[in-house]
């Protein structure tokens, strides 16, 4: 909260050592102490608490202008860290915290986005003007603002900054709601360009758009996971379920390839999608277009989510502790009517 004069003097002399910060003005607050209220700003790489002021004696305009003085004394660590330093430190602390794709997210998105320099120099003008700069990609500019303010939190934190220059700042750009679901025309073309692509991409793709499988479960399959049906462990699935999927003949001769072994999504998607009049679409939305596919050829829904190993909806709670049946024969029946569907397509003859 935003400290005021009126807030302050309702602060309760108890004893209490209590610390109120201010979301206005970081590393700047009160400090309710036995003898009164003080206040107090954190400063340098040890965030060591400073007292500038008893209050009533310094009032809250006073003190805040004391505050943003002290913060503005550059100590040496502070004055000797770039911008470059500050994002490789704080990378490998993400990487201690979260998940390698958030952090690889980071890393994308400060190393493409945030500006070079001296970190104390870097000017809430500046960052506007870089996350302006992509305003024409809205999604893009949203989580780049996301992951400024996320590392520019961070270095307070850390010492690395006195305060965030673009904190309060109203969120830009937009993520559209993830809801793209291929046309027919787009999913033959994509098809057909997967054939002719590099390998393994291009066989990933085809069982992407094949099994409805997610891109790291078509990666992970072994040859010892294949029978009449392909099983995967739970080791391998997003939702720690055993996942058991029939297919048919046009996904046959591409599962004799496995293992697959490969990396460099990005490189390898740009390449196939330059090869492509579409609009943009991510790999995800193969699974989401596959299951619609199912669903405007008649597959149950109930039969749709055991093809997508889906343990919500129709499986979600009673239903799914005690309805063991694999629904094998109806998965079955579903993959060769999408097969033929698809195949009709490929090769033209879609009447949808």
């Amino acid at each position: 909260m935003r400290l005021t004069d009126k807030y302050i003097a309702s602060l309760k002399i108890d004893g209490t050592k209590v610390k109120h910060f201010d979301d206005g003005l970081p590393n700047f607050g009160v400090r309710v102490y036995k003898s009164g209220v003080s206040f107090v700003v954190m400063k340098g790489n040890d965030r060591r608490m400073r007292t500038i002021g008893r209050y009533p004696n310094m009032s809250l305009k006073e003190a805040r202008i004391r505050a943003v003085k002290i913060m503005n004394e550059s100590d040496p660590y502070v004055r000797s860290k770039s911008a470059e330093m500050s994002i490789v430190d704080f990378l490998d602390s993400s990487a201690k915290r979260n998940k390698p794709r958030t952090t690889a997210d980071y890393k994308r998105l400060l190393t493409r986005h945030f500006p070079t320099g001296m970190l104390r120099h870097i000017t809430r003008a500046q960052l506007l003007a870089r996350l302006e700069k992509l305003s024409k990609t809205p999604g893009e500019q949203a989580h780049a603002g996301t992951a400024f303010n996320v590392f520019l939190n961070w270095c307070v934190s850390n010492g690395h900054l006195e305060s965030n220059p673009i904190l309060g700042l109203k969120r830009l750009g937009h993520i559209n709601r993830k809801d793209r679901i291929l046309t027919d025309d787009e999913l033959r073309k994509l098809y057909l360009a997967a054939q002719m692509a590099d390998e393994p991409f291009g066989t990933i793709v085809q069982m992407l758009v094949l099994t409805g499988l997610r891109r790291g479960e078509v990666v992970s399959l072994q040859p010892e996971w294949i029978t009449d049906v392909i099983t995967i462990p739970g080791s391998h699935t997003k939702n720690g379920h055993e996942h058991t999927l029939p297919f048919g003949d046009l996904t046959k001769p591409l599962l004799s390839t496995l293992p697959l072994t490969f990396n460099g999504w990005g490189k390898s998607k740009k390449r196939l999608d330059d090869t492509l009049d579409i609009d943009h679409y991510t790999l995800h939305d193969l699974r989401r277009t596959f299951a619609s596919n199912h669903a405007r050829l008649g597959t149950p829904i109930h039969v749709t989510e055991k093809m997508l190993n889906h343990v919500s909806g129709s499986f979600s709670g009673v239903a799914g502790i005690y309805n063991r049946y694999s629904y094998m024969d109806e998965m079955r029946e579903a993959c060769h009517k999408y097969e033929n569907w698809l195949k009709q397509l490929i090769d033209g003859n879609s009447n949808s």
